[in-house]
């Protein structure tokens, strides 16, 4: 994700979260994220338009590298189609060169959200470990 996606992702964002939120409130946001660690920060396409996206950010500690992932947002006309569970794994597999990379997912969601994270491996309040180490 670049720069210049922010404004149809921030679009994409008020769309996927059914929030009446303003575009520009929406877009300073996301940017935030995207100005801490691009590398972490996916979208997905289809014919060039932006139908879902990731937002993560990760940091050293004494137990390794951390990766919080922020936002995960997919068009509600392309859910179901597993473009959720494609820019989770584009992610992991960004990460794959760290020794020792654990996600700590912060939701207090619905349960559609939580089975999507527990499909994935992801458990409420349980650190996961992308790679063997």
């Amino acid at each position: 994700m670049g720069e210049a996606d922010l404004p149809e992702v921030a679009r994409l964002y008020l769309k996927a979260y059914g929030s009446s939120w303003n575009e520009p409130g929406a877009q300073r946001y996301l940017a935030k994220f995207q100005r801490i660690e691009p590398e972490s920060c996916l979208v997905a396409l289809d014919a060039g338009q932006i139908i879902g996206a990731v937002l993560a950010y990760s940091f050293e500690r004494d137990t390794g590298l951390v990766l919080f992932i922020q936002e995960v947002f997919v068009d509600p006309e392309r859910r179901k189609q597993g473009v959720g569970r494609r820019l989770i794994s584009w992610l992991r597999d960004s990460f794959t060169l760290a020794a020792k990379v654990k996600v700590t997912p912060l939701v207090k969601a619905d349960t559609g959200v939580l089975n999507f994270y527990n499909s994935l491996g992801f458990e409420k309040d349980r650190a996961v470990t992308f790679m063997d180490g």
